[in-house]
């Protein structure tokens, strides 16, 4: 039986939760989408929310929060966020049960059982966004999604992970020549914005150099991106580096609407 399991229920634009599993006890990172949505998901890895400790948070936007109120309602998970993302999410659903509103300041650990849970700052537009790694013995796992930009820290934190979850946003000729207008094209390609699939495919080559194994392709955007544009981009690009999916690396596309494979270890 496998000790790790880790995978999105879903991931897009629209909605996003990463499931992880160790050791028979299990998190979430985010619930974007209705709690009946996110039952159905954790039911195809034979668990439901009932089996949920806690909710992580990266940050307050509607694609990672809204399941929230439902799931704190029925199944009583605790919710897991730095204070400002908890502030706004007070704000947003005002009905939310503070009570399971657990602080986690950004850059510091939490300890559930035998893993180790830390938080890292991103860069996105919401108040105090953060990605996560998940520690267990030497199996490490990451996730870094809505960021315009992959700093040295995030690399640094990133670095090691058997798996990660990478957001691979847009393509930039996409986006440029898509419906969106120019002041909302420019906050996507920002600093704070969301990371393209080669800026995702440059990160990834200096992450698979460093161990990286498995890579889930998330948070694809859904008119300006496609997960064969994602997955060729990214592909062409690992091969220019002389490195191969299928042989030095698994890299699949997170679905939007169903549940990505599992990594297991």
């Amino acid at each position: 039986m496998s000790k790790v399991r880790f995978c999105t229920l879903y991931s897009g634009s629209s909605a996003n939760s990463a499931y992880i599993e160790i050791n028979g006890k299990s998190i979430l990172i985010d619930a974007g989408a209705s709690m009946k949505r996110t039952e159905a998901a954790l039911n195809q890895l034979d668990r439901s929310l009932s089996d949920i400790e806690a909710v992580f948070i990266t940050h307050e936007h509607s694609d990672h929060i809204a399941g929230l109120p439902m799931i704190t309602k029925h199944h009583h998970v605790p919710v897991i966020a730095n204070q400002n993302t908890l502030n706004k999410i007070m704000i947003s659903h005002h009905n939310i049960d503070k009570g399971l509103l657990r602080v986690m300041p950004t850059g510091s650990r939490a300890v559930k059982d035998e893993f180790c849970v830390m938080s890292f700052a991103s860069r996105h537009d919401g108040v105090e966004p953060v990605g996560y790694t998940i520690t267990y013995g030497d199996i490490k796992l990451g996730i870094l999604t809505d960021s315009g930009e992959v700093t040295e820290e995030m690399n640094n934190a990133l670095c090691g992970c058997r798996a990660v979850l990478l957001e691979s946003n847009h393509d930039v000729g996409m986006l440029r020549c898509g419906p969106y207008p120019y002041n909302l094209q420019q906050r996507i390609l920002g600093s704070c914005g969301h990371l393209s699939n080669m800026q995702c495919a440059k990160t990834l080559a200096g992450l698979i150099e460093k161990g990286t194994e498995h890579v889930f392709l998330g948070h694809l955007s859904n008119e300006n991106n496609t997960p064969k544009t994602a997955m060729d981009t990214v592909c062409c690009y690992l091969e220019e580096k002389g490195i191969v999916n299928g042989k030095d690396v698994v890299v699949e596309v997170s679905p939007r609407y169903e549940i990505s494979g599992v990594f297991e270890v």
